[in-house]
Parts: structure tokens; C-alpha cells; sequence
């Protein structure tokens, strides 16, 4: 049995992906998988959760984000349906990522606080308050966001500003290193100091994947990327550190056909961070 918890991400409706991760559970290469509960009808839904309760495979639970429609920090921003049907959208969304942690027995349920209009910030983090006082779940696990991405601001960057949302409504974090790396460059920051004040907080899940060097857009690289930007020996001390905390790997693009490669990378970088 390998001495770290890895896992890989996929969409709720990625039959493709969900086979080759069985596949790298049952070889003990994972012992997780992260479910993007994203919208779907609602027969479908429940033949996906039915599969995938099915693989025996713990389950991490990430909930719809705004490029699904479902931004708490400021649902009507860079959306034209009316504020009516937003609301109803969102609702529905959120009872139906509650429904998958529950079909799945899933601990964790990944949230973003969303994106903003520029200028907006101090309504959002009012709108986000707002939002948890409708939403409160024991399991809500809040990710840190990019500063920006194509253009527009996100909510909650750095370990203070999650800390701050968070209040007392969410107890448990997300650590995402490459949006904590894009953030970094974007405000010219040091990433290690920044990741150093994640020990503040209970960091229930890391996610990871690669940026370009000096990058601030987000772009789900692979580890061994010949561009990539990130500090690996400084998101490996950590994660060394702290074995018990769940890595999710992420990727975008032709996941089922990434994810066996970058385990194997995952590996070799966690080994010789131990040696």
C-alpha cells in the first residue's frame, strides 16, 4: 500500500474516466476520487451516483462552481437569466450536490465562492454569508481561487481571505497550490510564505496540477509539463508533511488519458521528496 492519499477528479456524467480510475483503485495507485457534481437530469443523475456508489471507491464531493451556473459570491454576475431563475438554479444545484455527498457517503464537499464583478468584491462577501446562512453543511470544504481568471476577480485567494469567509459557518479547507500560485504571481507574493500560512488552517483536501512559469491563469497542466511553473519541491514538503490530508490530481482535458501517466508521476515526485 503506497503512504499517500492520492485520488483523481471526475465529472459525474465521465463514464470513460470513472473506468480507468476503478481500474487504478483496484491497483492501490488511488484511494480516492474526487465527483464534479455537474448539472444533469435528473434520471441520469441518479444512474451516475448508482455507478459510482457501485466501484466501492471513497469519494470526495466537488459542487457545481460558476462555470455551471452556480456562483454564490455574485449569482447574477456575467449571467443574463433573471435573478428569479438563478436562485431557483442554485438551490436546486446545492440540494443536489447534498444529495450526491449523501448517495455517496462522501465527507468532503469542495465550494467555491464564486467570481465578481470588478469593484464588487465587499457585496460579494456579503453574498457569500448570505449564501452559507442558506447552505450550511458540516461537510462544505472551501477551496482557494485564482486572484483573477480570463479578466474577472475571484473570491477567497489566500489562507486569511478563506479564514475570513469561512467565519465560523466552515470549519475545513481546500488547498488548491496552483491557484495558490497563480494568486502568488498575480500580487507578486512569495508562494512559499503563502502556502506556509495554510498551517493555520484545517486543510481537509489538497488539489493539484501544474501552471506555467510565472503564470496567473489557471490551466490544469500536467506535473511533468515541460513549462510548468510550480514549486514541486515545496508543494511535496508539504504534502509530505501532512500524508493524511487527500491530494486531488485535476486535469481538463482527456482526463482518462492523463491520469494514468500523471499517478505515476505523482509517485516518482513523492518518492524522492522522502529520500
Amino acid at each position: 500500500m503506497v503512504d499517500h492519499n492520492l485520488g483523481c477528479t471526475v465529472r459525474l456524467d465521465d463514464e470513460g474516466t470513472l473506468a480507468l480510475l476503478a481500474g487504478l483503485y483496484e491497483d492501490s495507485a488511488i484511494r480516492h476520487i474526487q465527483v464534479q457534481a455537474v448539472p444533469l437530469p435528473r434520471q441520469f443523475f441518479l444512474e451516475r451516483l448508482d455507478r459510482i456508489a457501485a466501484s466501492g471507491i471513497a469519494v470526495v464531493v466537488h459542487a457545481p462552481h460558476h462555470s455551471h451556473g452556480v456562483n454564490p459570491c455574485a449569482p447574477a454576475a456575467y449571467d443574463d437569466r433573471p435573478a428569479k431563475e438563478i436562485e431557483a438554479y442554485i438551490e436546486e444545484e446545492m440540494v443536489r450536490t447534498f444529495e450526491a455527498a449523501d448517495a455517496l457517503g462522501a465527507e468532503t464537499i469542495v465550494l467555491h465562492a464564486g467570481r465578481y464583478e470588478p469593484g464588487g468584491r465587499l457585496a460579494a462577501v456579503e453574498e457569500f454569508a448570505h449564501f452559507l446562512d442558506r447552505h450550511t453543511d458540516p461537510r462544505l470544504t472551501l477551496e482557494n481561487l485564482p486572484a483573477v481568471y480570463a479578466g474577472y476577480p475571484l473570491l477567497g485567494n489566500t489562507a486569511e481571505e478563506l479564514a475570513a469567509l469561512a467565519d465560523t459557518t466552515i470549519t475545513r479547507f481546500c488547498l488548491d497550490f496552483p491557484h495558490l500560485a497563480c494568486t502568488a504571481n498575480y500580487r507578486r507574493l512569495s508562494f512559499s510564505e503563502e502556502l506556509e500560512r495554510f498551517e493555520d488552517l484545517d486543510v481537509a483536501l489538497h488539489h493539484l496540477s501544474n501552471i506555467r512559469r510565472g503564470s496567473i491563469t489557471d490551466e490544469h497542466l500536467a506535473l511533468d509539463h515541460p513549462e510548468g511553473g510550480l514549486d514541486l519541491a515545496a508543494v511535496f514538503a508539504r504534502l509530505r508533511r501532512h500524508p493524511a490530508v487527500p491530494t486531488t490530481l485535476e486535469y481538463k482535458e482527456d482526463s482518462a488519458d492523463v491520469y494514468a501517466r500523471q499517478v505515476r508521476i505523482f509517485a516518482g515526485l513523492w518518492d524522492r521528496a522522502g529520500e
